[in-house]
This record gives structure tokens, sequence and C-alpha cells, in this order.
């Protein structure tokens, strides 16, 4: 065989052996780049979150076999499960992400008068002011189209994703959770506390007070605190208790 037909070949098959070593070793790095957004243990947690701030395995969904998935530990007790973080982009092993001296859970990150968790569990965006772009900020969005809005139902203590939270036929707005003789939404709309029986602290419980938030005007005659939320014009009753 002549010399150059001979090199040749050579060339030919060294750049097929240097092409295959190449396809192999970045074969692990594409893997590795796209696994990174996965879930692999179904756990709620990506895998780079896994290992990046959690520190758990995210071939195991329960890495300290306590019984709890990953995604549903909260291990600083900030009041926020490991997937809630993801949400907040907060950091999971530290209780006060920010050094506020406001546990993470109650923080408000995006500044619309709900807290991380009550926005959570309230299905609304914690770093959105306005989750669902109706004009209303999320404190004041009613979620579940009760007639009470989310910040009304976490005062009163009422489910923001449940109409009728203790399922007795009434709807929270009508509830008197505090039993002072104002139902969730009066109080509400008069400006006092759903879940304080005596809102201005007066000796006097807000049923039989004429000023039950304190404001020096007659509540009959007070502006309307309330808000509507337009999004529960178009008919969406809002009960909804998926667990995202």
């Amino acid at each position: 065989m002549p010399k150059s037909r001979f090199r040749l070949l050579h060339l030919i098959r060294a750049s097929i052996v240097i092409g295959a070593l190449a396809g192999s070793l970045a074969a692990p790095a594409a893997v590795s780049a796209s696994g990174g957004s996965l879930d692999r243990d179904h756990d709620g947690l990506s895998n780079r979150f896994e290992r990046t701030m959690t520190h758990t395995s995210p071939r195991n969904a329960d890495t300290d076999h306590d019984g709890v998935k990953d995604g549903r530990e909260n291990p600083d007790h900030d009041g926020l499960t490991n997937k809630d973080e993801t949400k907040t982009a907060t950091d999971p092993l530290d209780t006060d992400t920010d050094g506020d001296h406001v546990r993470d859970g109650r923080d408000d990150e995006d500044g619309d008068g709900l807290g991380n968790h009550d926005e959570i569990e309230a299905g609304e965006d914690p770093l959105d002011v306005d989750s669902d772009d109706d004009g209303v900020d999320d404190n004041d969005d009613d979620a579940d189209c009760d007639g009470l809005s989310n910040g009304g139902e976490v005062d009163a203590g009422t489910n923001p994703k449940k109409s009728d939270s203790d399922g007795d036929g009434t709807a929270d707005a009508d509830e008197d959770s505090d039993h002072d003789g104002d139902a969730n939404g009066d109080e509400e709309h008069q400006g006092s506390d759903p879940g304080d029986d005596d809102s201005d602290n007066d000796g006097v419980e807000d049923g039989d007070d004429d000023d039950a938030n304190g404001d020096e005007v007659d509540d009959d005659s007070d502006e309307d605190h309330g808000h509507e939320d337009p999004s529960c014009d178009a008919g969406d009753d809002g009960d909804d208790e998926g667990d995202d």
C-alpha cells in the first residue's frame, strides 16, 4: 500500500477515535446540566436546589428517613418548607435570610401586606404584589371569593383558599370568628379586626362598639375599608385546595 494512502487511513481512524472520546466526555456534562432543573426523586425540589441549597440527596425523596419528603421539611424552622423557599427565593437553611430580624415565613418579600407563608397559603406569588394582575394587591385580593380578603382571612384564622373553611354552610365572611357580634366581613369593611373581639382595646366588644376600629368616627358613617376583587365578578368561586 502506498505510504500516502496508509497515512490517510491512519488520520481518518485517529479522527474517529478522538471524536468518540470527545463525545463520551461531553455526554455526562450535558446530562448534568439538563438534570439540574429536574426533580429526580419527586420530592418537590429540583436536583440543583437539593445539591446547592438544602444539601439533601436528589436521589432520595426523604434524605433523613423521618417520613417527611425533603420538599416538605423545614430545617430552619422559619415557617416555610423547603419547597416554599424555592418560591420566595430565600435560604432554606437560614431562618432570616435578609437579616432584618423577621423570620422568612413572616417576611413580606414583595411588600403587598401579606407575609410569605400566608401568601403561599392563599395561592399567591410571594414575589409579585398583584399576582393575578387584576389591579388589587394580594393582601386585599379574595382568592376564594367568599367576601373576605386574603389579609382578612389571616386575621380571622380562616382558609384563604376555601370559602367555607369549617364546612358549616356559612361563608367565611359571614362567620364571627372572634364571637364579638360582628361578622368577619363586616369587621373588615369597618376596619376592625375579625380575629380580635375588642379591636381598639377600649373594653367594649366590637359588636357593641360604635367605633370598633378606634378612629374616632362612627363606624356607620366611616369609610368602607373593604376591597372588592374584580376577579370574583367573573364567576370564579375561588374554592381551591390544591397543593402545588
